[in-house]
């Protein structure tokens, strides 16, 4: 090698070091350090809880625990990777995210796999895909793209093209049929659009449909049904997964029965996945949940506030509906782990099992640290750049 290619090589390395350094200096660290600790502690539990699920499904001890160090890794890079994009490569991103969601949302429904009278996942590489999980981030996005777009134009036009990218995610998830997270997009959708501005009267009309559409759900599919009387015990059944959930909060205890020595997940399939709260519980005990629900709570009123104080119309809607998101699932999968909603397969972000899950909250934190970096204004009249 030349002193030439030495040279490059340095001046090469150098721009990148700066570019970290920067990157560094800019995000919010307490968010990227908080995320980072909760997806270390999720692989931990993933260890604690799955291997007596592998060995009832015949298959090697550390299985899902592998799989999901993969998905673990995948998410880290993707969520530091995303966090580089600026505003404008956000928007860009998120067009290029909703057109390959919906693409994969049709393939699910022409090639996915089937389980229980559903179609919502789809092979690649070896690896089952929800494209589904992907739909309620970048719908978020792109939903604030078109609203900021949008701002000046009549209610008819800017509401209609936001109904219209709604609608036709709506439909390709009834399709599958996905009616939980349809439900989820919708109230998604019907808070963002609240925060714009919505008119009252529309909120009100929204409402009755989704009341409507609930009924109907309840009435349509079998599933829906079930579980909602099993919750309500109407049908004069017991939600098995649920009950074992609460004796393992309360063989827990205050400080848990200590890591590994938990027994509910030899009993509850999904323990490592819908149930991975009450495995936190019973092994860690009601103190550390506690803890746990205290730094999520942190954590959404970080990027909250930092929302308000927003005057961007797209980053503010962004940042609140990628939290609404966020929230959501922590609020389901703590709720039916508590008896306190009906079963819904809603993962709790970064801690449960699951590669689109995982992959999904990498995608949406990597956003929300891009959106929230520190910016810098140019001064004209001295050349500086100065933190505003």
């Amino acid at each position: 090698m030349d002193s030439w290619d030495i040279k490059s090589n340095s001046v090469f390395d150098r721009r990148y070091l700066n570019l970290f350094k920067k990157w560094w200096i800019d995000i919010d660290k307490i968010n990227f350090l908080i995320v980072l600790g909760i997806i270390i502690f999720g692989s931990m539990m993933i260890a604690s809880s799955s291997p007596a699920i592998a060995k009832k499904i015949d298959v090697e001890k550390f299985f899902f625990v592998k799989k999901q160090l993969i998905f673990a890794v995948t998410a880290i890079f993707l969520l530091i990777a995303i966090s580089f994009l600026d505003r404008e490569k956000i928007k860009i991103f998120s067009i290029i995210g909703i057109a390959a969601t919906i693409g994969l949302l049709i393939l699910v429904l022409l090639f996915g796999s089937e389980a229980k009278g559903a179609k919502r996942w789809i092979s690649i590489l070896g690896f089952t895909l929800q494209p589904s999980e992907f739909a309620k981030t970048f719908f978020i996005v792109f939903n604030a793209v078109i609203l900021q777009k949008f701002y000046f134009e009549k209610w008819q036009v800017k509401y209609g093209i936001s109904f219209g990218l709604f609608f036709i995610i709506l439909c390709l998830l009834l399709l599958q049929p996905d009616f939980g997270m349809s439900l989820t997009l919708s109230v998604l959708w019907v808070a963002q659009l609240f925060l714009y501005g919505l008119p009252i009267p529309f909120f009100i009309a929204f409402a009755v449909l989704g009341l409507c559409g609930g009924v109907g759900a309840y009435l349509t599919f079998p599933h829906v049904e079930d579980r909602i009387n099993k919750f309500l015990g109407s049908d004069g059944g017991k939600n098995y997964q649920a009950e074992r959930s609460i004796d393992a909060y309360v063989n827990g205890g205050f400080f848990g029965t200590g890591p590994g020595n938990g027994v509910v997940k030899k009993f509850i399939p999904d323990a490592h996945t819908d149930f991975i709260f009450a495995v936190v519980g019973e092994e860690y005990g009601i103190i550390s949940c506690t803890i746990i629900l205290i730094i999520f709570a942190y954590l959404i009123t970080r990027i909250i506030k930092r929302a308000l104080d927003e005057e961007d119309m797209f980053t503010y809607l962004t940042l609140c509906g990628l939290m609404m998101q966020f929230v959501m699932q922590v609020i389901v999968n703590v709720g039916v782990s508590l008896k306190l909603l009906p079963t819904k397969g809603m993962t709790l972000p970064f801690i449960s099992y699951g590669g689109s899950s995982m992959i999904s909250m990498a995608i949406c934190f990597g956003l929300i640290l891009a959106i929230t970096k520190r910016k810098y204004h140019r001064d004209v009249d001295y050349g500086n750049l100065r933190l505003i």
